[in-house]
C-alpha cells in the first residue's frame, strides 16, 4: 500500500509518504508493517514509524470503515436503488466507519466502486468525501485498488484542506494466516 497525505492551511503544509505491506484475512486487515514513511521529505523517526503501526494494526472499531455491501455489516444500513447499477446506502451509527453514499457493480454483482460521506469526520474538517475503486486482485478475491479521500475545514480561523490518496497493490494469495504473517 502507497499511502499520500497532503495537509494545507495558510500557516503549514504538511505532506506524508507511507509504503506498508499488509496482511488482509477475508476483507480484514490482520497486520500491517511499515516499509517506508517520510514526513516532508524527511525519513520519520522510529517512534513515528512505530506509531503508525501501531495505529494501523490497533484502530478504533469505530474508524474503520464498514463496507454496506459487506454481508457483515448489512444491518448497519439502510438501502435504496439508484438504478440499474447503483445502491445508494446510509448509516444512523454516527462513527467514522460508516456513512452515506452509493456503491455501483458489473453484470455479474462484483462491487466495482463506492463513494460515501462519513458520519464522523476527521478534526478540524466540516466537508469530506471517500471515493474507491474496486477490482478483482487475486482469482475470486475483490478489492479497492484507489482510494481518495478529500476533506475542507478549518485550523483556527484559517481555512484548510486535506487530501488522501492510497494505491493498493502487489496482492499475494498465502495457504494460511500464518504463512502470510511470516511473509510481513
Amino acid at each position: 500500500m502507497h499511502r499520500v497525505f497532503d495537509v494545507h492551511t495558510a500557516l503549514q503544509r504538511r505532506h506524508e509518504e507511507l509504503v506498508m505491506n499488509g496482511v488482509y484475512d477475508d476483507g480484514t486487515l490482520v497486520r500491517v508493517r511499515v516499509v517506508s514513511y517520510a514526513v516532508n521529505g524527511r525519513p520519520a523517526g522510529q517512534s513515528d514509524v512505530a506509531a503508525v503501526e501501531q495505529s494501523w494494526n490497533h484502530p478504533k472499531p469505530s474508524d474503520v470503515f464498514a463496507p454496506p455491501f459487506d454481508p457483515r455489516n448489512f444491518g448497519a444500513y439502510q438501502y435504496r436503488s439508484y438504478g440499474n447499477s447503483t445502491i445508494g446506502f446510509s448509516s444512523n451509527l454516527r462513527d467514522a466507519g460508516h456513512g452515506s453514499g452509493t456503491f455501483t457493480y458489473d453484470a455479474r454483482g462484483n462491487v466495482v466502486s463506492y463513494t460515501f460521506v462519513p458520519n464522523v469526520l476527521p478534526p478540524h474538517a466540516t466537508s469530506g468525501e471517500v471515493a474507491d475503486r474496486r477490482s478483482e486482485v487475486l482469482p475470486g478475491y475483490w478489492s479497492s485498488t484507489e482510494e481518495t479521500q478529500q476533506y475542507r475545514g478549518s485550523y483556527g480561523p484559517f481555512a484548510a484542506a486535506g487530501a488522501i490518496a492510497v494505491t493498493y497493490s502487489d496482492f499475494r494469495r498465502s495457504s494460511d494466516l500464518n504463512s502470510a504473517l511470516s511473509l510481513l
